[in-house]
């Protein structure tokens, strides 16, 4: 059988994406889905919490393995949807912003029969833009920010003989070197 979802926002009232996917598919492949129908990008933290009617946060599906810790997670990767959701009207919690406690909220809203013609998982319903994936303090997007700056994130912004040249390390008693970072001169260690 295949799951319906509904995706809600409490950010963004005209935002909903239907998401359908087989009952024996993971939440790893659910996760992969919500990404897609979203744009998000996949290298952000995220984790699904099993749900009641008020959207209380219950059993925690987590995308990496937390080990044997005694935190009662289960990784996305070995938990089936139909293992976890079985009634119409299931809801679950999908929190993609750790730091600033932003989440959609999933309903399975119905049980239907596969199409054989569709390929499974698909975001079979688009309404309005997603929320931003990630955001500061202050509701600003981290990436929009930084993308704005127009600089590489692995970009190393100052040649070693630039930060001689600005005085990086005059308070260190030497110039800037090539090993590592360091500064040389006007120390006692041993290299």
């Amino acid at each position: 059988m295949i799951y319906k979802f509904r995706l809600i926002s409490d950010e963004n009232e005209l935002f909903s994406r239907t998401i359908e996917i087989s009952e024996d598919d993971t939440f790893l492949s659910f996760h992969k889905a919500i990404l897609k129908a979203c744009d998000f990008k996949d290298s952000e933290m995220a984790s699904f919490f099993i749900s009641n009617d008020d959207w209380d946060k219950g059993q925690e599906l987590t995308l990496f393995d937390m080990g044997e810790d005694d935190t009662g997670t289960i990784p996305m990767q070995k938990a089936k949807l139909s293992d976890f959701l079985t009634d119409k009207e299931s809801k679950v919690i999908y929190q993609f912003d750790f730091f600033s406690d932003r989440a959609l909220f999933c309903t399975l809203t119905d049980i239907i029969k596969k199409d054989a013609k569709k390929k499974y998982p698909v975001c079979s319903h688009s309404t309005g833009n997603p929320p931003l994936q990630t955001m500061d303090d202050n509701g600003e997007n981290f990436d929009e920010l930084f993308d704005e700056t127009g600089i590489d994130e692995d970009d190393d912004l100052f040649s070693n003989e630039d930060k001689d040249e600005l005085g990086f390390g005059d308070e260190f008693g030497g110039e800037y070197d090539d090993f590592g970072g360091g500064y040389g001169g006007g120390n006692d260690y041993d290299y």
